[in-house]
């Protein structure tokens, strides 16, 4: 297999250097399709494959990590044609690498749900968000932010899906600075500066000096007996994926890391927090040796979900 460039995909939000194979996306049957959509004043662009079913049962609505363009989803994961097979009308949107969900990202995704749901009026009351990594996040305060504000949209989101996400945006921040002043993980080292300074300045300070924004807009703040913003989620259908394999991180990567710079500590407690409030529905899935890109190891990945359990289970939600 011939690898012709580098993807820059991220760990808990940071970057790292990871071969990925360069190529389109397939023509597949049915077929992917680009669109664009302006949103306020900016211009974006989504990719949706439709339900392999004559009508779509279905809306999942996929978010790419960091550094992951939109159209690769297709190539990371057989998730996007699994949900087709079971009707689904698949959408995956390009929200240009963030890491929190701001006015204008949550512009982006309103305006891309009601494009399609406009088409497929049914799909309003059947819709999942999904994503990995970065986008993860991103799904998970989109969610929220649609069941906090239940009058403000004509959808309503059915079920959530993240794949190895950053939930909790102050411990995200706290994880970093502690390598930046400790300088012990190189290779990390940029998208550790990246995340400290632009968290920083986006919210005008650090999680010290100005909690609450923090809390506002995180998934999840693990500190807050509610859990703050993922109290939302108490009767939500939800499932976190994570791999995290310390050995891994340790060899290829940074020998100092610990288990508790992943991400899976705060997605495993989330779910116990959700399982505690009630929800039957919440379900934490911890892999091993199943994150690959391409042919290379990597435990934070698309692939560390079984594309065909988590299509049924899709179905199962949305039909129940």
């Amino acid at each position: 297999m011939c690898f012709l460039f580098v993807l820059l995909v991220t760990l808990y939000g940071g970057w790292f250097p990871l071969p990925m194979q360069a190529q389109a996306v397939r023509n597949q049957t049915p077929r992917v399709t680009k669109h664009h959509l302006l949103a306020g004043s900016s211009k974006r662009v989504f990719y949706q494959l439709p339900a392999a079913t004559s009508e779509p049962h279905g809306l999942l609505v996929l978010l790419p990590g960091r550094g992951e363009k939109a159209h690769t989803v297709f190539q990371a994961t057989r998730l996007p044609n699994e949900a087709a097979r079971r009707g689904f009308l698949v959408v995956v949107i390009d929200l240009h690498e963030q890491v929190y969900l701001g006015p204008l990202e949550t512009r982006v995704l309103d305006e891309t749900i009601r494009t399609v749901v406009q088409q497929h009026p049914a799909l309003a009351q059947r819709l999942v968000v999904g994503g990995f990594s970065a986008g993860g996040q991103l799904a998970f305060a989109y969610a929220e932010t649609v069941l906090r504000d239940s009058t403000q949209r004509p959808w309503r989101v059915q079920a959530l899906l993240g794949v190895d996400p950053p939930l909790d945006l102050a411990r995200h921040w706290q994880r970093a600075q502690r390598h930046v002043e400790q300088r012990d993980c190189p290779t990390l080292l940029p998208g550790d500066q990246r995340i400290v300074a632009e968290l920083t300045q986006t919210f005008g300070g650090t999680p010290v000096q100005v909690p609450a924004v923090y809390q506002a807009r995180s998934a999840y703040t693990r500190s807050d007996s509610t859990g703050g913003n993922a109290s939302y989620l108490r009767a939500l259908p939800v499932r976190l994926y994570c791999e995290p394999d310390l050995a891994f991180w340790q060899h290829h990567y940074c020998a100092t890391l610990q288990a508790s710079d992943f991400n899976a500590p705060d997605a495993k407690s989330l779910i116990l927090r959700l399982q505690k409030l009630g929800n039957r529905q919440a379900q934490y899935i911890q892999t091993t040796g199943k994150g690959y890109v391409g042919k290379h190891r990597m435990p934070h990945a698309w692939s560390i979900v079984d594309a065909s359990d988590c299509a049924l289970w899709l179905e199962q939600v949305i039909t129940q």
